[in-house]
């Protein structure tokens, strides 16, 4: 038997007045998710504990089966692992955005998905002028890096209050930056990035071609190395990750998964879906589980963009979900499919709702499922209340 999981990311949503009281993903056109329905089980499950931040890190830390009390220590060491940083125990992690700043307000959390080639130049910038011996800036891709603050722990950063930057586009940034105890190094940072990044002779291109400039950074997503077991030491089988974003490739490396490398995979709604699909077939004939992650559906929640959304949806449907159908026919294979949290296009953020899953196939359908989306998974008495117990069901022999 093959395991192959599935997560559209933020691709849960409300149902909408515009579609007739349907959510995105019931309006979609996924035949191919449907049938899977169809074929085996279809439920709820929470990700997000409570009291935790509805974030993409807990919630696939959780669908991959891993609980987010016992193994989240943070967003920015799984960026770090991913990476190839290497941190002591008393040394943090902090996501780093590249974002466009407007008149005190944060206008948008990825300064125009700015393309890798300039944000590694400003980020390399930034290190030059604001790196320390104990403050380095590494470059990751687009608007998405790293900063490492060695022995940070010892002034209890750690415990400070952070703002994820797409939960607050169109809010006034003073009142959202870090707080607590010696937050003003941190904050600090954050001012003196602005100075530096908005005189940048990148950002004086972007401003003159209508670009969003990268004239800020964000810092969140504080964190400390975690220690978890390995996924074949909690599970008993190897596995792969297929994804364009540090986090999901960070997390894999800890847990001992191989990441898989997709050309063109941009983590954004031109990303390699095809692609995707087929390193992880390819990879099944070594592993015995893929775990492919798409983030082009959250992107389209965050900046509100509806049609978007069910257009990526329909080609996770068609390129992801229809090529496995299509190569695997001849072998045993099982798939899961979930996002790990809902991304509603009228809000902008994460919630924490409970998401709908499929499992299939399945001998143990309760009922009649017609299709996959959010309303059958309301009438299915199939839930979890914790997260990583789907992955012991969905792998159960």
């Amino acid at each position: 038997m093959k395991y192959i999981v599935i997560v559209p990311d933020g691709a849960a949503d409300y149902p909408l007045d515009v579609l007739g009281g349907k959510t995105p993903l019931e309006a979609a056109e996924t035949p191919h998710m449907d049938l899977l329905a169809r074929r085996g089980v279809v439920g709820r499950v929470k990700t997000v504990p409570p009291g935790f931040t509805p974030s993409s890190d807990v919630a696939n830390l959780a669908l991959l089966g891993y609980s987010p009390r016992q193994y989240y220590t943070g967003r920015g060491p799984l960026e770090a692992a991913n990476m190839g940083v290497e941190l002591e125990l008393e040394d943090l992690a902090f996501r780093c955005n590249l974002i466009t700043e407007a008149e005190g307000t944060l206008l948008d959390y990825s300064a125009g998905h700015i393309n890798d080639k300039e944000a590694r130049i400003l980020i390399e910038f930034l290190h030059e002028r604001l790196g320390t011996e104990r403050l380095h800036f590494f470059p990751g891709n687009s608007y998405r890096h790293l900063l490492v603050l060695r022995r940070g722990a010892e002034l209890g950063l750690q415990n400070l209050a952070y703002a994820p930057p797409h939960d607050i586009i169109g809010r006034k940034i003073e009142a959202y930056l870090p707080r607590g105890s010696h937050s003003e190094i941190l904050v600090e940072l954050i001012r003196r990035s602005h100075q530096l990044l908005s005189a940048h002779e990148i950002n004086k291109v972007r401003v003159d071609l209508g670009e969003n400039p990268a004239n800020m950074i964000w810092l969140w997503g504080c964190g400390q190395t975690p220690s978890m077991p390995s996924f074949k030491e909690k599970f008993g089988i190897d596995g792969a990750v297929v994804s364009a974003v540090n986090l999901i490739n960070g997390m894999g490396k800890i847990m001992g998964l191989r990441i898989l490398k997709v050309p063109g995979a941009t983590g954004y709604y031109d990303t390699n879906y095809l692609g995707k699909a087929e390193a992880a077939i390819a990879a099944l004939d070594e592993v015995d589980m893929a775990f492919i992650h798409v983030e082009a559906t959250d992107e389209a929640g965050h900046n509100r963009d509806l049609r978007m959304k069910m257009t990526c949806l329909e080609r996770i449907d068609k390129l992801i979900v229809g090529t496995i159908l299509e190569r695997m026919r001849e072998r045993e294979v099982k798939i899961l499919i979930s996002p790990d949290h809902p991304t509603p296009v009228e809000k902008r953020t994460h919630t924490d709702e409970p998401v709908p899953f499929l499992v299939s196939p399945s001998s143990e359908s309760p009922q009649q499922f017609g299709a996959y989306c959010e309303k059958e998974a309301a009438n299915s008495p199939l839930y979890f209340e914790q997260g990583d117990r789907l992955m012991e069901y969905f792998l159960r022999r």
